[in-house]
């Protein structure tokens, strides 16, 4: 406990923590913590409806990103959860984050679902490991937690360390937390039971847990953010549809930093053109549009952005 206090000393976190009434506790008494021990954990808390809203400390102004589940839905005989992670005012120039997500009530461990076909084994369906958090402190596993498909995020596999355990109080439940380290990122995170990650220590901004809204219950404040996604675009973006995977409607998102001939194309597995959505000529800017599927059958699709300079290609997951 005493590491993750001054690791937070340095950072200059405590304050943040303080206000937002999650506060390390020194000691438990021993039934408590006897009986605190065989009840079943929850680290990353998967309800449809919950809300986790971040403070960046490193700017005077405020500034959030919010996390929401937005769905849940069952999936080769599993049920998952529609977890949307987008940067508002700090970070406008990214898109939305999503990952379909499951806690495993044997293990304790989180995963989520590869439709990005991150570890590139060509199965989409498969599951990757985010969190594996009843291990012992000082052990290591191997995490996709933040693998997106897009690349400002170190997508691969990461060596994860349970760096040490503390109990907190958050905002007036007492619960066990864990510090994890993912060693390629240079990031850190504090995960409370019950509450999830309170505090990521990445190397700068580190961003603060303020309010939340966790199975119905709200913690904390919640500022409404509006998404800022007015700003010039500095390159040729294509974006993850949304939703996805989908049935049968779903929506693709492009952006232009210059005016360019563009066009957007639908094609199978097999590398058959399906459908033409785009075939004009565009000015600089952020452009949004519909595909409907109501005569493809479940499987997997790509769709391409091709320019005079670039051809971008994302996969999508049709489920019906």
């Amino acid at each position: 406990m005493k590491n993750i206090v001054a690791f937070l000393i340095i950072a200059g976190s405590l304050k943040l923590i303080a206000q937002s009434e999650i506060k390390f506790i020194e000691s438990v008494p021993e039934s408590f913590k006897k009986n605190y021990n065989n009840q079943i954990h929850e680290y990353n808390p998967l309800h449809v409806g919950d809300v986790w809203q971040y403070y960046f400390i490193d700017y005077t102004s405020p500034s959030y990103l919010t996390t929401r589940i937005i769905q849940d839905s069952v999936i080769n005989g599993k049920k998952y959860f529609k977890k949307i992670s987008f940067a508002n005012d700090l970070y406008p120039r990214l898109t939305e984050f999503i990952s379909w997500e499951r806690n495993d009530s044997i293990t304790g461990n989180s995963y989520m679902l590869d439709f990005g076909d991150i570890n590139e084994d060509n199965d989409t369906l498969d599951e990757l490991l985010l969190d594996s958090l009843e291990l012992p402190n000082h052990t290591r596993y191997t995490s996709y937690k933040y693998s997106f498909s897009d690349h400002y995020f170190f997508s691969g596999p990461k060596t994860t360390l349970i760096y040490d355990s503390a109990w907190v109080l958050c905002w007036g439940d007492t619960v066990m937390s864990r510090k994890v380290e993912y060693l390629e990122l240079f990031w850190g995170e504090i995960i409370a039971d019950k509450f999830g990650t309170v505090v990521n220590l990445s190397e700068s901004p580190d961003r603060h847990l303020t309010g939340a809204i966790i199975n119905g219950k709200k913690y904390g404040t919640i500022v409404e953010v509006k998404d800022n996604f007015t700003y010039m675009p500095t390159q040729i973006n294509l974006y993850q549809n949304y939703p996805n995977p989908f049935n049968p409607e779903t929506t693709i998102s492009y952006s232009l930093q210059k005016a360019n001939w563009v066009t957007l194309k639908i094609f199978d597995v097999l590398g058959n053109e399906l459908a033409i959505l785009e075939d004009d000529y565009k000015y600089a800017g952020h452009y949004s549009i519909k595909f409907t599927a109501n005569n493809l059958p479940t499987g997997v699709y790509f769709y391409s952005l091709i320019t005079g300079s670039k051809n971008i290609t994302k996969l999508m997951v049709l489920i019906k």
